[in-house]
């Protein structure tokens, strides 16, 4: 209760105890009234304007900390993507790219463009109770949601706690005191000694803390934190419908794809003309060459020759770590038939022979961004579909490739492209060697 001193001797006040109260104060009792219950003072004090702009700005603080991204349609599908690093780098960045998606789309079109043009996958697609399990516990992660509700908990606890009572009797019940009082610019601590004929008495018995000290220390705390209550309550109540309908609305195709390749250690995609594949605790972005055919330009005893390659799996190695991407040397996965710029190896795995290109590789792989691993995939099917050139040194000539010689009649009914053309002499020798009109 908020208390007033009066001119009352205690027999005076003795007429009406529940009123009145006497604190000894320098050995003379004084009879102060009680006014109003202490909460029903500081709710009078809560109604201030000051303190109202202080709730609304702060609720604004708090829907600019969690709303904005969470209003954007794009919500929950970049928490769920970031469960797999490589995958999210693939489908956020790399197919917008070769779709050629303008920098300003949102994430929801770029998940909605890398499902439309899938063309290949066998990606474990999880289904049933545990991919709803694994999905929940995916849903808990997501930070801005987990870290509003957790704040939710904590604020409803703080209200209640609040609730029908006074700040000041919280203050007091923590610190385990019964009363105090205020005068010369001081608290001191009051300590009830007994009642005479139902008033209670109550003796002043040390300092506490100055009035400035007090609020700094005990009050304002309370008060900021009752504050910032209310608002966390307001935000998550007016919300919660629409964070729900939120994460109704995840695509449920895209959490069984995450679930499915975080999982699975052996898996492919093709989404247009580039694919990522998993082998292991490796990942690569490759692309196919098609089917090509080579012109010999090098052995002079079969120059202008032309052999049939098929199409080749040209990939780059690469990992994700700390937002930068760790790139490789470029290989060739389960190459069909030898190739001059592919060792004899039988593994399934081959590294592509760069030869005088090997430096310009290795300087873009440092840079260790998409622009870099793209242009590393291109600088490698490059190699493979033009790099047998004069100035080149293949591991071998084509005719040591065990692959098909055709003629060129044969290439043109079937539109299979020469690609080692860029060479100077390569066009002399299809006009020579093959009477073609270029």
């Amino acid at each position: 209760m908020i208390a007033f001193p009066t001119n009352l001797e205690i027999d005076e006040a003795k007429v009406n105890p529940t009123k009145y109260v006497a604190i000894i104060i320098n050995d003379v009792p004084v009879i102060f009234e009680l006014m109003i219950p202490t909460s029903s003072f500081e709710s009078f004090l809560l109604s201030d304007r000051r303190v109202k702009k202080f709730i609304l700005s702060r609720i604004r603080g708090l829907e600019s900390k969690y709303i904005p991204s969470l209003q954007d349609e794009s919500f929950g599908l970049g928490e769920i993507l970031s469960n797999n690093a490589v995958l999210q780098l693939f489908i956020e960045e790399i197919v917008p790219r070769r779709l050629g998606m303008k920098a300003s789309v949102t994430l929801k079109e770029k998940v909605d463009a890398f499902f439309s043009n899938i063309k290949r996958i066998n990606i474990p697609l999880q289904n049933g109770d545990e991919t709803e399990d694994r999905f929940i516990r995916i849903m808990s992660d997501i930070d801005k949601f987990h870290r509003l509700r957790q704040e939710y908990i904590i604020a409803r606890t703080e209200l209640s706690r609040k609730k029908s009572t006074g700040f000041l009797s919280v203050i007091l019940r923590d610190l385990r005191i019964d009363s105090i009082i205020y005068m010369n610019g001081y608290f001191y601590e009051l300590k009830r000694i007994r009642n005479n004929n139902g008033i209670k008495i109550y003796r002043v018995t040390r300092k506490l803390h100055s009035i400035k000290d007090f609020f700094m220390k005990f009050y304002k705390p309370i008060l900021t934190n009752y504050l910032n209550s209310l608002a966390i309550v307001y935000v998550w109540e007016t919300k919660e419908r629409f964070f729900n309908k939120l994460l109704k609305n995840i695509p449920a195709n895209l959490v069984r794809l995450v679930l499915g390749a975080s999982r699975s250690k052996r898996w492919f995609i093709e989404v247009t003309d580039i694919g990522l594949e998993r082998r292991g605790e490796k990942h690569y972005l490759y692309a196919w060459t098609g089917n090509f055919a080579l012109i010999e330009l090098l052995n002079d005893r079969e120059r202008g020759n032309l052999y049939l390659f098929p199409s080749f799996k040209v990939a780059v190695p690469f990992n994700v770590k700390k937002n930068k991407i760790e790139i490789s040397p470029a290989v060739v996965l389960d190459p069909p038939t030898l190739h001059p710029f592919l060792s004899s190896s039988t593994t399934s795995e081959r590294s592509i022979c760069f030869g005088k290109t090997t430096q310009a590789y290795s300087n873009i792989s440092k840079r260790g961004d998409v622009s870099a691993l793209l242009t590393a995939l291109e600088m490698a099917i490059n190699m493979i579909r033009e790099g047998y050139v004069h100035g080149a040194s293949p591991y071998r000539t084509l005719g040591e490739c065990g692959v098909r010689q055709v003629n060129f009649d044969y290439l043109k009914r079937r539109n299979i492209p020469i690609t080692n053309l860029k060479d100077r002499d390569a066009l002399q020798l299809l006009r020579k060697k093959w009477k073609v009109k270029i």
